[in-house]
Parts: C-alpha cells; structure tokens; sequence
C-alpha cells in the first residue's frame, strides 16, 4: 500500500515538474512571439510563419499553432494551415476560435475529411493532460479510500464506494491509454500543395490520383521518401513525404 501511494505521488510531482519548466519556456519566449504577432499584424505573413516556426522548436501552444495556422491561412498554404490547427485542437479540443477557425478553412478543400469513428469522437472531447488529470484524480481517491479502508477500519464498513471509485479510475485508466494512442499514433496527414499521387513509391510510377491543397489523407506506410496513403473516397497511392503536413504537435 504505501508503495502505491509512494508511486502515486512521484508521478504527481512529475506532471507538476513538467508543466511548470513547459509554462517556463513558453514565458521565455513571450517577446519573440509577441514580435511574430505583429509581423502577422503588419501582414507580413511568410516572416510571421518562419518566427512561429522558430519558436515552435522550444515547444508548442494552442496560440502558437493557432496563430500559425492563420498565418498559413492568409499566405494561402491551406494543408499547412489545417495542420496546425488540428495540433492545436488536441491540446485544446473544445476552443471555439480553434474549432470555427478550422470548420471554415476546411470547407474551403473540394474533398471531404477522413472519417473518424464514435470512439475517436467521444475521445477527441478532453485532451491527453484532461485525461490523465482525471485519471489521476479518481486513481488518488481510490487510494486514499484504501488507506482510510486499512488504518481506519470502521471508518468506512461498506466497500460499494471504493469498488465504484476503483472501477471509474479503472474505466478513465483505459480512455487516457486510448487517448494516448490516438494522439501519438496519429496517421493523419494534409496535402499543402497540388501533386499527383502515384501508384508506386516512384515518380515514373502512373498517376493513381490528384491531391489539391488541404486534402486529408490517412498514413499507411512508409518507403524512402515516399509514404502510402489513402483518400476518404478509399483510393491509394504513394505521396513525396515533403508535399504533406503531418497532425502530432
């Protein structure tokens, strides 16, 4: 029990290390990015690109990717633009601005998006950091409960609350394990320029279909600088991995 408990709080103090050293570099860099903003003001939009570029090397944010995301906008690389924004919406999957600004650009592309399952839905609703919060959360009340459960007995004579809290932590266990996946096995990917998709892994190979700007694809493999993929309408080929913008932040 204590060795639980010990575990529970290394991995609290952890979380807490890691948000504070990331809000620290994020404050670092408040200047440059407030700079990158006035380019995007200006509407200097190629320079305003290459600063939150820049300063995506040290970490992003959801107004980092966001602003990027208009400032791709506005130059006309709309994939590059829906990239961006669908990054910043899995560290803020309920941001209005986020969710208008990418509903608008993608209607803009002739094709329709990759369709994602119920799951994936009910997923997408909470960030991995909301996941895990509340994963920890339930898991810490479910151990604490214990505790009382073994140092205070007749604290707590009926078990039904702790094998409720034990099976909820349980059942948010396996959303943020879900959650997870989703987020780092990301296959999705969006065209930023017109190009033929081959259907070989060469260019001599015959022209399989016509990629436009912002179409979204799914990521089914890898060859050289190639990569498989496949179109909401099922059709596959073989892409330059240069003319598509990948979603992991």
């Amino acid at each position: 029990m204590n060795l639980l408990l010990k575990s529970m709080i290394n991995y609290a103090l952890i979380v807490l290390i890691f948000s504070l050293s990331e809000t620290t570099a994020l404050h670092a860099n408040s200047i440059k990015f407030k700079n990158a903003n006035k380019l995007f003001d200006s509407k200097n939009y190629t320079e305003a690109i290459q600063n939150y570029n820049d300063l995506s090397t040290n970490g992003v944010s959801v107004n980092l990717l966001f602003n990027l995301g208009n400032s791709y906008y506005k130059a006309g690389e709309v994939g590059k633009a829906l990239s961006s924004y669908q990054k910043a919406l899995k560290l803020a999957p309920r941001n209005p601005d986020l969710i208008k600004n990418f509903n608008f650009v993608q209607k803009q592309v002739p094709t329709p998006p990759i369709p994602i399952t119920l799951s994936q839905k009910l997923i997408r609703k909470l960030s991995i950091d909301e996941w895990i919060f509340i994963t920890a959360f339930l898991s810490s009340l479910f151990f604490i409960l214990m505790g009382i459960k073994q140092f205070y007995p007749s604290q707590i004579k009926n078990r039904f609350w702790m094998k409720i809290s034990g099976a909820i932590a349980f059942i948010f266990l396996l959303f943020s394990l879900y959650s997870l996946s989703d987020y780092y096995d990301d296959k999705r990917a969006f065209v930023t320029k017109d190009i033929v998709v081959h259907t070989g892994p060469v260019e001599q190979s015959p022209e399989s279909f016509m990629a436009k700007d912002g179409m979204e694809l799914f990521v089914l493999g890898h060859n050289g600088n190639f990569i498989n993929v496949k179109s909401s309408f099922g059709t596959v080929g073989w892409i330059d991995t240069d003319a598509v913008a990948f979603t992991l932040p």
